[in-house]
């Protein structure tokens, strides 16, 4: 039988399971099918990365994508760059959590694309450590195996972290082995199980959210496969089925983002509340961490478009005392206040708590 999440084994069929989200076909989406923008004569870029002209990281016969709409900003497209331009940096969260949205911030205030690799490559790092080359056919290939991502205009959902071509990679595993006996097995090739390989700088950039919240949307996932989901299904929020599955998640939630605060060594931690609040200044300081100087018009452009295509509007089903009895609010409360304390233990700011859900409950159980 499989182990249910929160078991020893199970964070490691969660992440190969349930947390590949952005790599699936988006199953009953009403979006109309559009084609890879491409092809859209550019303005001259005047950011910077890591101390170096973007449009000299460019390669300009790969992929585009244009993400504003209007005539003035439309000009403004992203980009991959050439292999082996840019570091690795994770995009980690756990699933639902903004993590596309984030993905859609930096794509159009940087001019880079994003890598989108829910699972890291597993295979020995000694024969892919930053080695590994495209074509642009075969980048081409990668970008056209994913379906309505690439309309929704994410296209480096496929491309591997190992080719250095996008400015972040998202993820939703885990920083190390998920089990003593998956560390055994993967030593055996004398090489750790983990999303970085030897001998390269640890970096990431957390996002971390209302549990709550990703949990219900995490929920809707399961049952649709799609990142828009604004109907209700509120049979799927009741019963034990339903408690067993937030108290578990719960588990997850915690000792996940605790593995990427712990096992990280250049980490910046972003909370979807603050984000979502003040998305510019928030979004200002993961540039600053990237060591990216967005050409000012980017940042302009998307102010006026903050949304970007995959934001759900309509959420249906929202935390409340029906859909979280009380013996799953205080367990997910508690998981919630180990997370603040570590993060402060670590000298990071720490969560919102007020923003959170049920925090009029348990928001100050542990402030004193």
């Amino acid at each position: 039988m499989r182990p249910w999440p929160g078991s020893p084994r199970a964070p490691a069929a969660v992440a190969a399971g349930l947390c590949g989200c952005c790599l699936l076909l988006l199953a009953g989406t009403r979006l109309p099918l559009r084609p890879v923008p491409v092809g859209v004569p550019p303005l001259e870029d005047s950011g910077r990365v890591l101390g170096r002209p973007v449009t000299e990281l460019w390669s300009a016969s790969r992929p585009e994508q244009a993400w504003f709409t209007d005539d003035q900003c439309r000009p403004l497209v992203s980009r991959f760059t050439r292999d082996h331009s840019l570091p690795l940096v994770y995009l980690a969260s756990f699933p639902r959590s903004g993590n596309t949205w984030t993905r859609y911030l930096l794509e159009a205030s940087t001019g880079l694309i994003t890598g989108g690799s829910s699972m890291p490559n597993y295979r020995q790092y000694k024969a892919h450590a930053f080695t590994e080359r495209l074509s642009d056919e075969n980048l081409w290939k990668y970008v056209n195996r994913q379906g309505m991502m690439v309309r929704l205009g994410y296209l480096g959902g496929s491309i591997p972290w190992s080719v250095g071509a996008t400015i972040v990679t998202k993820t939703h595993a885990w920083p190390e082995p998920f089990t003593e006996q998956e560390t055994a097995i993967v030593n055996k090739t004398s090489h750790k199980f983990s999303p970085f390989p030897k001998n390269v700088t640890r970096r990431a950039i957390l996002i971390i959210r209302d549990p709550f919240k990703s949990f219900i949307s995490l929920k809707k996932y399961g049952k649709t496969k799609s990142v828009l989901n604004e109907e209700d299904m509120s049979e799927l929020f009741t019963g034990a089925a339903w408690e067993k599955f937030a108290v578990a998640y719960g588990r997850i939630w915690l000792e996940m983002n605790a593995r990427w605060i712990a096992n990280t060594e250049q980490l910046h931690v972003v909370t979807y509340e603050r984000l979502a609040q003040d998305t510019m200044a928030e979004l200002r300081s993961m540039l600053q961490f990237l060591d990216v100087q967005p050409d000012r018009r980017r940042l302009q452009c998307l102010a006026g478009a903050l949304d970007g295509r995959a934001h759900n509007h309509r959420h249906g089903v929202v935390p409340d005392e029906q859909t979280y009895p009380l013996p799953v609010r205080s367990k997910v409360w508690l998981n919630i206040h180990q997370l603040n304390w570590l993060l402060r233990q670590r000298g990071f700011p720490g969560l919102p708590l007020e923003r959170y859900s049920f925090a009029d409950e348990f928001g100050d159980l542990m402030e004193a």
